[in-house]
This record gives structure tokens, C-alpha cells and sequence, in this order.
């Protein structure tokens, strides 16, 4: 038998300790072994699970609180944290176990029964494997459809885990706790043995076995009720609490102050109250003991959804500030004092006990056949291959790279001796025929590119009738998918515009191309161009003065007061001796085609 524990609270290494000893005690010829089963799935999973969740309880509580909520609502998060899991705990845990070569394998810790569960499915490992629930609710990890049996602490769960894990996966069993916890003891004679006084009340405060939770509060607060007598306190492993405490309480003679101990089971028969802060297997000891439990003190994660819902099967009482501590633990002092009989320990209902249900666990688990598991990792692959395809495509981080791979500078400038400025004007395709005939009039010619779609004949003969020139565009980046259209968009307007079907020029978006409208363009011929200036119509001005070879891009909406805009700025450039013309005139009158210049001039 391996059980494997984890040291991340007390309650997991408790689970561990109390099923070994059963088995031990069960008079069945069994070898059981204990071993750390973080520690087991590698150096890098311990230190993070372990210290990662140790720093957030003692220094940033609100952090677990997210990270659990996030775990157990956002179905994708618990995914990659389960990924995340296998990826780097499988090997080492299936090296492990196989050193070891047991006939069954337990959990006790929900990170390696996740672990433990896919090696089991994938059939890396062939043995029965068994996870224990020591938690009422909140199981997404402690109940995996790759276990074979869930030994259960509540009955309340079982409903929940087997709807997680499947039908029958789960068995209700006595509370992994030693069985000191359930022995009758007489409160007066446990109080004399532990030097605590005979008379008035006594209440435990614990912070589980990393003494975590507001300790010292709990405390200060219970020390003002005239009724109770001693408070003690078990701060666990908690060393520096431990220390602090008996700093700060040293001149309390009514305060006792325990480090990690082996005594829980003389402490809760000698209270009258347990106040704890975790809800973990201390409750269950407790519940044993027949001492009544307040919840106070670490209202975050797992512990506030565990303790609520024992708060709701009237498990315990919650007390959310030190007045509710006070108020709940006076309301669980019993009518009669503890001390003047023997103490007994509630009877637990009639359940299995968890060495019988180990010692001969069941085969529920069928593992995944190797062809399914190869065409997972298969299709898998190809998912993320598509899904990096796909975004790779639909992005622009990468453009630069395509730009240089193919050769694809986008036109900006034009050498040339003539003092000719390339002017296009982006307009929806309706509005053309109109901008056309006023800037005719002023017999302006130049190039126009629709915002939207192919125009129609009728637009493209109107155009054309005026003297100008029609230029193909790709338009501006709208769904994921937009780009694959690039290839097709282009060739229909040149067909349209009557271009030849290889070097005709087209006007990128204004935010420039994505990788997969660059590699489309580039399966057409077409070249890029991105215009040294770049205006809206409705400012009516340039930026900066042009140049003779700059290219002019100019948006427009076809309104009255984009055309008076465009006529202005068409005039601006007038002033400055130079002459607007369509795309094509001025690559003409350069001196070498597509001449661009320096890279200052690229947009």
C-alpha cells in the first residue's frame, strides 16, 4: 500500500497517518508506506504548491480567495491548472510509483489525486488507485473520474463526487482521524492532567497545522467574556506565532500557548469550545471529541466554502468578526459543565471503515485505450496548430517580418524629378461618381479606392469618364477571419478596374496589414501602398507640407463638407508648386518603377 500525502496544512499528512494505522491495525498482512506525494511529482511542483499557498494564506489571503474562484468557476482556468499539474508532476509521480510497485495507491492531497487519476486512466500505472475527501464541498479536484474508489467523510458529498467522478466511485467511511478522539474522557480529570482550571470555561482556539488565520484576535476577543477561564492556543508549526504569542500573552495567566502537538485529543475533551479558522480535519477530531466548533478567522478560498457549508448543516457556527466569535461561542457553551461527568463522544453513524474498503478496493476504471490517447494528442496538436495558425494570420505583430520576407514594402514615396504629388482618395464606392465630377470640374485628377466593396459598373464608368483612376484596397481588419478574403477582394476589384492581374497597386489599411492579408497579397502580385501622409478630408490640412513623390491618402465620407476638405487640401498642395496626380501618372514619371525612398518616408 503507498499512500501519498502533501505537508500543505495538517489535515492531509492526519489523513495519511490515521489510514496507515488502520491498515496496520486491521490484522491484514500489509505493508504500508507514506511518502510526501509533492515531493514525489518533482522539485519544481513542491516548492510552488506548497510555498506559493503557505505565502498567500499568511501574507495575501484576498490572492487564494481569487485564485479559488477562479479555479472553481472558470471552467478553462481549472483546465490549465489541471494541465499544468500532469505536464510536470506525471513523470516524476509515475517513477515513483513504480519504484515502489505497490497494489494500491491512496491520495489524501487533491493536487496529486489529479495526477494520480491520469496516470491511472492513461495506464501508466495498473494498480487500483484511492483518493479520500476529508472536505464537504468544493471538490473539483478532489474527485477525478480516474479513481477508482473516493473514500468520503460526508455524507452530504457523495452526491457531488460521483457526479464528478461517475456512478459508484465514491464510499461514506469513518472520519480519518485517530481513534483518541473518540474515546470517553472525563473533562475534569483531562483539565487537572493538563494544569488547565477546573472551574469556568475553556475554549481552544486553533489555526490548524500551519496556525494560520486571525489568531491573536480570536484571543483578545474571548478573553473579555467573564465566563471562560482559560484560552489556549494551538498554533501548529507556526514557530514565529508560537513565539509572538507567548510574547504578548506572557503576563495572562488564564492564556496556554501549544506549538504543534500530539495532546488535540486530551485539549478537545478538556474545551468546552473549538475555534478554528480552516474547517479542515480538526473539525472532524472535534466533531469525534463531541466539542462544539466556531469557524473564525480565515474566511477565504476553500476554508470560507467548507465552513459555510457546515454552517448550513449545522456542522458548526460561523462567526465572521470577533463580536459573532464572542456571541456563537457563548451560544456553544453546553447548559451543564463539561467537568462534572464524563465527556461523550458523539457516536458516529454506522459506516465502513476505510482500511476494510482499501485493503480490497475495486477495478472501476478502465483505462484509455492507446489509439484514442494518440488521436487525442493527435487532433489536440492540430487544434493548437490552427488556433496559432489563425492568430498568427490575424495579426499585425508579426508584419514586419512578412514585409522583409517577401519583399513587400509598402509604397510611400516615389522618386521622381517631376513635382507631381499621388493623391488617393478613400471614399465609400456610392459617393465616387460625386467627389469625381467636383474635383473634375477643377480638372483634378487622381485616384480613388472604396471603402466598402466593388463598385458597381455604373460607378466605375463614371469614374473613369471623369479622367480618374481606380485603385484596389484591402479594407480595415474586422473579424478574426477577415484576411482570408484578401486574396479574393483584390482580384475581383482589378478584374473590375481592368488592371492587369500582376503588379497593379493596392491601398493597405490605415493600421497596416496583418501576416495573412500580407502573404495573400503577395500569391496576387500586388504591391502594398501606404502613402507618406495619411489625412482625414474633414481636417482640410496636411500634417506637414508634401513633397514632389509623396503619396497623399485622403479619407473621405462623400459628405459636402469632406469634398470642400479635400478640395482644400488639394490646394494646399497646389501652393507649394506641385501637382496632384493619380497613383499611376506619378509611378510613371518616376525614375525608377516603384521607386521608394528612405525609410523615413514609409508610413
Amino acid at each position: 500500500m503507498l499512500i501519498l500525502s502533501a505537508d500543505v496544512g495538517e489535515g492531509h499528512a492526519a489523513a495519511a497517518r490515521s489510514l496507515a494505522r488502520q491498515i496496520q491495525d486491521s490484522g491484514q498482512r500489509a505493508e504500508v508506506t507514506v511518502i510526501d506525494g509533492l515531493a514525489a511529482m518533482g522539485r519544481l511542483l513542491q516548492p510552488v504548491v506548497e510555498d506559493g499557498y503557505r505565502v498567500q494564506l499568511k501574507f495575501l489571503p484576498w490572492t487564494y480567495t481569487i485564485v479559488y474562484w477562479l479555479l472553481e468557476h472558470v471552467a478553462p482556468v481549472r483546465w490549465i491548472a489541471r494541465r499544468l499539474l500532469c505536464l510536470f508532476g506525471s513523470r516524476p509521480l509515475a517513477r515513483t510509483i513504480a519504484a515502489h510497485d505497490p497494489d494500491v495507491v491512496v491520495s489524501t492531497y487533491p493536487a496529486v489525486t489529479v495526477v494520480l487519476a491520469r496516470l491511472r486512466r492513461h495506464g501508466t500505472i495498473d494498480c487500483p488507485t484511492v483518493a479520500t475527501i476529508t472536505d464537504l464541498t468544493g471538490l473539483f479536484f478532489w474527485a477525478q473520474p480516474g479513481i477508482d474508489m473516493h473514500l468520503v467523510m460526508y455524507g452530504e458529498s457523495m452526491s457531488l463526487v460521483e457526479r464528478i467522478a461517475g456512478e459508484g466511485s465514491a464510499r461514506l467511511v469513518r472520519p480519518l482521524i485517530s481513534a483518541e478522539f473518540s474515546k470517553p474522557r472525563c473533562p475534569l480529570a483531562t483539565r487537572r492532567a493538563l494544569g488547565l482550571p477546573e472551574a469556568g470555561r475553556v475554549v481552544v482556539v486553533s489555526g490548524g497545522g500551519w496556525g494560520v488565520g486571525d489568531i491573536t484576535g480570536a484571543m483578545r476577543g474571548l478573553m473579555s467574556l467573564p465566563e471562560i477561564s482559560s484560552v489556549v492556543c494551538v498554533s501548529g508549526r507556526n514557530e514565529q506565532l508560537r513565539e509572538r504569542l507567548e510574547r504578548d500573552f506572557r503576563d495572562e495567566p488564564s492564556v496556554r500557548v501549544y506549538g504543534f502537538t500530539d495532546q488535540m485529543p486530551e485539549l478537545l475533551a478538556a474545551a468546552d469550545v473549538l475555534v478554528h479558522s480552516t474547517g479542515g480535519v480538526t473539525c472532524l477530531e472535534a466533531s469525534a471529541a463531541g466539542t462544539p466548533v466556531v469557524s473564525y478567522g480565515l474566511p477565504v478560498g476553500h476554508a470560507r466554502l467548507n465552513t459555510q457549508a457546515m454552517a448550513d448543516l449545522g456542522l458548526l457556527r460561523l462567526a465572521n468578526d470577533v463580536r459573532e466569535l464572542r456571541k456563537q461561542v457563548q451560544a456553544s457553551f453546553p447548559e451543564a459543565t463539561r467537568a462534572a461527568s464524563i465527556s461523550q463522544p458523539v457516536a458516529p453513524p454506522e459506516r465502513a471503515p476505510a482500511a476494510a474498503l482499501v485493503l480490497d478496493p475495486p477495478r472501476r476504471v478502465s483505462p484509455i485505450p492507446a489509439w484514442r490517447l494518440r488521436l487525442t494528442g493527435i487532433a489536440t496538436s492540430l487544434v493548437l496548430f490552427l488556433a496559432f495558425g489563425t492568430w498568427l494570420m490575424s495579426t499585425d505583430e508579426v508584419a514586419a517580418l512578412a514585409v522583409k520576407t517577401f519583399h513587400m514594402q509598402p509604397l510611400a514615396h516615389v522618386a521622381t524629378r517631376a513635382p507631381d504629388v499621388g493623391m488617393i482618395v478613400r471614399v465609400p464606392s456610392s459617393a465616387e461618381p460625386l467627389v469625381a465630377d467636383e474635383l473634375a470640374a477643377r480638372d483634378i485628377h487622381l485616384s480613388f479606392a472604396s471603402q466598402d466593396h466593388v463598385p458597381s459598373a455604373t460607378t466605375i464608368a463614371a469614374v473613369h469618364a471623369d479622367g480618374d483612376e481606380l485603385v484596389p484596397s484591402i479594407p480595415t481588419a474586422g473579424t478574426l477571419l477577415h484576411w482570408v478574403h484578401a486574396r479574393g477582394s483584390l482580384r475581383a476589384q482589378a478584374h473590375a478596374f481592368g488592371l492587369r492581374h500582376r503588379g497593379f497597386y493596392f491601398l493597405q489599411p490605415s493600421g497596416g496589414m496583418t501576416m495573412g492579408q500580407i502573404v495573400l497579397a503577395h500569391t496576387t502580385g500586388a504591391k502594398p501602398v501606404s502613402g507618406a501622409l495619411r489625412v482625414n478630408a474633414r481636417d482640410g490640412r496636411l500634417h506637414r507640407p508634401a513633397r514632389a513623390g509623396d503619396v497623399v491618402v485622403v479619407t473621405a465620407d462623400g459628405s459636402e463638407a469632406s469634398v470642400r476638405g479635400l478640395e482644400r487640401i488639394v490646394s494646399a498642395v497646389e501652393a507649394g508648386g506641385l501637382e496632384v496626380v493619380s497613383l499611376d501618372s506619378l509611378t510613371h514619371s518616376s525614375a525608377g518603377f516603384a521607386g521608394a525612398s528612405s525609410a523615413d518616408d514609409i508610413a
